[in-house]
């Protein structure tokens, strides 16, 4: 093997073992846009949303208590996650049975949520017809999974 041979190799295997830089414009790209902001977020699939369900007009009241709550929720996440943010170090100071309790109220607080959400996506739900039900459950569906796949 001759001398460039190697050289080429033992390059392309630097290129290969360097990490991957980020830049900032990677973030403002429009795939990343609100990506973080729950409300962008909540905004974008509600209009999704409502597109797709094709409400009728009758449907209209319980679609607008329902996207009233969803970007309710959004703006209290958007809130806490301002709060959480400029508290980050203090978890760190606590001991340990303080930590404990700290996430089992935060624990409670997310279920107390998920019960109001529930509610709320119940008794919008009841308004559909069976077809769109089905819409919804997989729009839904569709993007919760999409939430999880990033954070494995």
């Amino acid at each position: 093997m001759n001398r460039n041979a190697i050289s080429m190799g033992a390059l392309a295997l630097c290129l290969l073992a360097a990490p991957m830089v980020v830049t900032a414009d990677h973030h403002k790209s429009k795939e990343h846009q609100g990506r973080h902001d729950p409300v962008q977020r909540a905004e974008k699939h509600l209009n999704g949303l409502e597109k797709k369900l094709n409400l009728k007009a009758e449907q209209q009241s319980a679609w607008n208590t329902y996207s009233a709550a969803v970007m309710e929720r959004a703006e209290d996440r958007a809130a806490r996650m301002k709060e959480f943010h400029g508290k980050r170090g203090e978890m760190k100071e606590l001991d340990t049975a303080s930590k404990l309790e700290k996430m089992a109220a935060w624990m409670r607080e997310r279920a107390d949520r998920l019960d109001a959400m529930a509610r709320d996506t119940r008794a919008f739900q009841q308004t559909l017809t069976t077809e769109q039900q089905t819409i919804f459950d997989m729009y839904w569906e569709k993007h919760s999974k999409k939430g999880k796949r990033r954070h494995h």
